[in-house]
């Protein structure tokens, strides 16, 4: 019999959530607008609608002109009153009439929420239920890339001689977004924690004991650390390419009057409604590899990261959005943080990052099993549970150089290196 210490990590795994950009007071009006969440993807997306026009601004905008006013003459008034109305029923008919003149003018102003939401479901040919389910994903998204103190590779004015020799490595990988973000808000929550094991439907969760100096409640632990952070999007056309020269078969909706954004709505529908924190099998392929690929990438990031930036690797965790094809890479604790090491890689590393990344992940040192097995193992694609958000499944190099799945078989071409 093996005897463990109860605090030790191979027997205790806290349980946590990580949650990006909590709304401020200034963000909670723009959640008060209907259809809020096609104006967060319509965003994201760059619609002309909204082109030029942060979250902020937007709802700004909507809440001055909710504001509409319906005047009644003094005439009016005054005959309401012989009819028998109260003076408070007369300000209730009149505040009716300021709404249902805002309502009328938002349905026919293509710029309103509703009518984005219109042209978002007309261009893409995706239903306005999908839109709402990832209305969050999108609005995380746009507020970190509309924030001022993100930096944006490819439109920086005045890059230094690193940033610009990166903007060719970035475009190589496939990548179409990479940007620093100063200003990288994380709450991290612990609510519980299990022994032994740590993946769902293995493990029962334990709360934490109960606080006798607050009525015997159970604690939740709440930590909010401003970090920086590195964010990658993945590039959509080349992800579609990727897909066909491996056999499959991406389809946009016949209704859709934008293909151009009713490819990249694909890639929305495809993992809305998938269970991303379980093994996702063969049943949805093109989904397996997409998110497959994400998460492998966002591992690789993180470990190199480690190696340049002079943080260990579980300081570093990773953010994914697979809706918006985002990830991003991060401190996890304040130290990090305060010491912007993300931000010194952006500045002075970041070629010699994504050059280890693409020229040192295609091996492991458990090579050939490990390659043979779906090139997916401790040694060159897992991280520590605490940077780890989905439990180190759906991984594997064959997504980025093509190999065995154990999902899917051969996987003929990986994203880095599909023929030109």
């Amino acid at each position: 019999m093996d005897i463990k210490v109860h605090r030790a990590g191979d027997v205790y795994f806290a349980h946590f959530e990580v949650l990006l950009n909590q709304p401020s007071s200034e963000i909670s009006s723009f959640l008060n607008i209907e259809h809020w969440q096609a104006v967060a993807a319509a965003a994201f997306w760059e619609m002309p609608e909204v082109e030029g026009i942060s979250i902020q601004d937007f709802a700004n905008k909507e809440r001055q002109s909710t504001q509409t006013q319906f005047n009644l003459s003094e005439a009016e008034i005054q005959q309401f009153r012989a009819k028998g109305f109260g003076d408070e029923q007369i300000e209730q008919f009149r505040l009716m009439q300021t709404q249902l003149v805002g309502i009328r003018e938002e349905k026919q102003h293509d710029q309103s929420p509703a009518g984005i939401s219109r042209k978002l479901q007309e261009r893409t040919g995706v239903p306005e239920a999908i839109w709402k389910e990832t209305g969050l994903e999108m609005l995380e998204a746009v507020l970190t890339s509309q924030a001022k103190t993100t930096s944006h590779l490819f439109t920086m004015t005045d890059p230094n001689r690193q940033q610009i020799q990166a903007r060719s490595l970035a475009q190589n990988m496939g990548i179409s977004r990479l940007s620093l973000a100063a200003d990288f808000p994380m709450t991290h929550i612990s609510f519980g924690f299990s022994r032994v094991a740590y993946e769902p439907n293995q493990c029962r969760l334990n709360s934490f004991p109960a606080d006798a100096d607050h009525q015997g409640k159970f604690p939740i632990f709440v930590d909010l650390v401003q970090a920086d952070a590195v964010l990658i999007q993945l590039d959509v056309e080349r992800l579609w390419r990727w897909l066909e020269l491996n056999g499959y078969t991406p389809s946009i909706p016949t209704n859709a009057s934008d293909p151009q954004r009713a490819r990249k709505a694909y890639f929305v529908r495809l993992l809305t409604g998938v269970p991303l924190r379980l093994t996702l099998k063969n049943e949805n392929p093109e989904a397996r590899m997409i998110f497959g690929l994400l998460h492998t990438m966002s591992h690789f990031f993180v470990r190199k990261a480690a190696l340049l930036c002079g943080l260990d690797r579980t300081s570093l965790s990773e953010y994914v959005l697979p809706r918006a094809l985002t990830f991003a890479i991060y401190c996890n604790h304040r130290f990090g943080a305060t010491i912007g090491a993300l931000s010194s890689l952006f500045e002075q590393s970041l070629p010699e990052w994504l050059g280890q990344i693409k020229d040192e992940t295609r091996r492991c040192i458990y090579d050939p099993v490990c390659y043979q097995k779906g090139g997916n193992c401790h040694a060159c694609t897992h991280l520590a549970e605490t940077s780890c958000r989905y439990f180190n499944i759906n991984l594997s190099r064959s997504f980025l150089f093509g190999g065995p799945d154990p999902e899917l078989g051969e996987i003929r071409y990986g994203y880095w290196n599909m023929p030109e």
